[in-house]
């Protein structure tokens, strides 16, 4: 089931594509997409994004799950 709400930008979420593949990561209002969260630092362009039609579900992550001190896009 896809859902048509949006989470709010930058949000830190888990989301799941159509295959069933869950990430960690965050909403990116201005690419219109999913960010994920890479284990290793990384440059930003090499991030990867995930279009909003290619993802099915998402929900909101605690503040503390996850370490978004190394990633800036």
């Amino acid at each position: 089931m896809k859902q048509l709400v949006l989470p709010t930008d930058d949000a830190r979420i888990t989301f799941t594509d159509f295959q069933g593949v869950s990430r960690k990561g965050m909403y990116k209002e201005e690419s219109n997409g999913y960010v994920e969260i890479s284990e290793v630092a990384m440059p930003e362009e090499c991030g990867f994004l995930y279009p909003v039609n290619e993802i099915a579900s998402w929900e909101y992550t605690a503040e503390d799950d996850m370490d978004l001190t190394r990633f800036i896009l």
